[in-house]
């Protein structure tokens, strides 16, 4: 598997200056590329003279007393439209219903009809530095403060509850609402078309959504994994397991417990390579990329594990990242917020044992395909065998 920024767009300065006057904005003052880890965007800085700024931009607050800035991320093919219209629409969503530091969405275009022949958001640039930058100096006085400021974030996101799990959009009247769910570990259009037959889309190999309930969510990934093993020759080894898969499905309406849980808005992704912050005080200042963000049941709210990682790929990182989780643990603890963490865990062995299985089914599947870590399926295989099994499969 590629990485993402492999199929990343090049695209020109003016090209871009072509797109600001499609839009009927200004012309920048200067266009500059921006160093980041993102890795589904191409990202620049626009630059505007203060008196252009003032007359176009009348809200946004100045980057410095010599202009103001924009980011222009520029998407590459991966999940035509629903990344986009997933990110604005959370983006919009928590400006209007929450105190979050999230950039305002000046512009968007969740198609190719533009001069850049991309999708694209052009946001207010936040101020501050990512927390990853600067974490090797960062004094544990203000670690510590924004450790209790992620309290904040997470008790703000979860505070709000809906029904089922899904992504968001909008409706015809511009209203934020559930739509087609979005993973990263979705088979995306480079992958598609280098390891699938052409019949195969984005569409065919994913999910899509709104689901009601945790168990139609697990049911239809179910079905979207068995469609993967009767094509992929790969997975022809797996085709035994299909009937088992369909009992497992067939269950999951036996266990009215498997639904009990909360579905709130999470951001899947909180490490801190997407938090930003005032170096001096420890403010944080924004939140970065929710392209992945969605609704879902309250185990999901950290899929990958990324919530405190510190954006290093050290050798420590991952035993930093657990020593941090502890002290978020113990902050919540102390402020009488010990739900934020109990809500999380699956709620009874089976519901765990759903999640597992799912888990483990999406790893063979995504791996197979690619050639990759065949020492692993194996022992993959067995922990979703032992996991169907104490579902009753």
């Amino acid at each position: 598997m590629g990485s993402p920024k492999d199929h990343l767009p090049p695209i020109s300065e003016d090209t871009i200056r072509a797109l600001f006057a499609f839009l009927d904005l200004p012309p920048p003052q200067s266009v500059s590329t921006l160093s980041t880890t993102a890795e589904y965007h191409s990202i620049y800085v626009i630059s505007f003279a203060p008196e252009v700024a003032d007359a176009a931009f009348p809200t946004l607050s100045r980057s410095n007393k010599d202009c103001v800035e924009l980011i222009l991320r520029i998407s590459g093919p991966h999940l035509p439209r629903i990344k986009t219209i997933n990110e604005v629409a959370a983006m919009t969503w928590l400006q209007q219903n929450t105190r979050l530091p999230v950039a305002k969405v000046i512009r968007y275009d969740a198609s190719t009809n533009n001069p850049l022949g991309h999708e694209f958001t052009l946001l207010q640039r936040l101020p501050g530095v990512t927390v990853s930058e600067i974490y090797d100096r960062l004094p544990p006085q203000l670690l510590d403060s924004i450790i209790n400021q992620m309290v904040d974030i997470v008790q703000q996101m979860h505070a709000v509850s809906w029904d089922g799990v899904s992504g968001l959009q909008f409706d015809h009247d511009g209203n934020v609402v559930p739509g087609p769910i979005i993973e990263e570990t979705f088979w995306q259009q480079p992958d598609v078309v280098k390891y699938w037959p052409e019949s195969e889309s984005v569409q065919s190999l994913n999910i899509s959504g709104p689901y009601n309930c945790y168990t139609d969510y697990i049911a239809a990934m179910v079905r979207v994994y068995q469609h993967a093993i009767r094509l992929h020759p790969s997975l022809a080894d797996m085709r035994d397991i299909l009937p088992r898969l369909d009992l497992f499905v067939n269950i999951l309406s036996e266990f009215p417990e498997l639904n009990k849980t909360r579905y709130f808005l999470a951001h899947k992704d909180l490490h801190f390579a997407n938090i930003m912050c005032d170096e001096s005080s420890g403010l944080i200042t924004g939140i970065l990329d929710w392209e992945f963000s969605s609704i879902v049941p309250a185990p999901r709210w950290n899929p990958v594990g990324a919530f405190l990682w510190n954006g290093q790929y050290s050798e420590g990182a991952m035993a930093e990242r657990d020593r941090l989780k502890t002290l978020f643990t113990e902050c919540c603890a102390a402020r009488g917020l010990k739900s934020l963490i109990d809500e999380t865990k699956p709620n009874s062995v089976m519901q765990g044992a759903m999640q597992e299985a799912i888990n483990y089914l999406r790893a063979i599947v995504e791996v197979r395909p690619r050639g990759q870590k065949e020492e692993r399926v194996p022992s993959w295989r067995s922990t979703l065998e032992s996991q169907l099994k104490i579902l009753g499969v």
